[in-house]
């Protein structure tokens, strides 16, 4: 079994492959990698079975756009991800993605290893301090897909006029998406749809869409 630990904290990785030995006594192999593009670049030169991923590590991607590329690498790898980041919304991305499992760092390695368990006994693993239903009624999830592009777009730094030339729909069509957009979450401006993507775990759209 070939295990690949994500994680730029060194006292982590040690931490997981010391009780990842424990718990998977015998033929087992662990590595470990401390940013995105050395992670590309491991999964793309050798196979593993599981990784364990922080989906906030240096470089570039991270985050969601990370387990993107990994996943594209390797359709098959198993991927527990063992973050600090506890948003539901992020948690329900990843698993969407296809990770076998979620685990909150404030939970600590056990529950890591609890997850790790069921991953390789053909299950899927969700941290129970995690709502995913949550995520699935959050208000993000009401807008439509023109909406969402429509606040994305802004809140990287886009103007509405250029965004109704590049959609090819009218200057009218595009600010109707964006008022109904900022209503449904109950914003006010354009300066608030970056903080609020933030708060609720959504900022990696900003880099996704880019």
């Amino acid at each position: 079994m070939r295990i690949l630990i994500a994680d730029d904290h060194p006292i982590i990785a040690i931490a997981l492959t010391e009780m990842l030995k424990t718990a998977f006594p015998g033929d087992v192999h662990i590595e470990a990698i401390v940013d995105g593009p050395g992670l590309l670049h491991k999964v793309g030169q050798a196979r593993y079975d599981y990784l364990v991923l922080d989906l906030q590590m240096p470089g570039s991607p991270t985050s969601i756009p990370l387990l993107r590329a990994v996943m594209s690498i390797c359709p098959d790898l198993r991927v527990i991800v063992y973050t600090g980041h506890v948003h539901p919304c992020l948690a329900l991305a990843s698993l969407d993605l296809g990770a076998s499992g979620y685990v909150s760092k404030n939970s600590g390695p056990f529950l890591a290893m609890e997850a790790m368990r069921a991953v390789v006994a053909g299950g899927q693993f969700v941290d129970p301090t995690i709502d995913l239903q949550a995520a699935r009624n959050h208000p993000w999830m009401r807008l439509t897909a023109a909406e969402q592009g429509i606040l994305i777009a802004l809140a990287q730094g886009n103007n509405l006029q250029a965004l109704a030339i590049d959609s090819e729909r009218s200057y009218k069509t595009v600010t109707t998406h964006k008022y109904n957009a900022l209503r449904k979450l109950g914003l006010r401006a354009n300066t608030e749809i970056g903080p609020y993507l933030a708060n609720h775990g959504l900022d990696y759209l900003l880099t996704e869409s880019t």
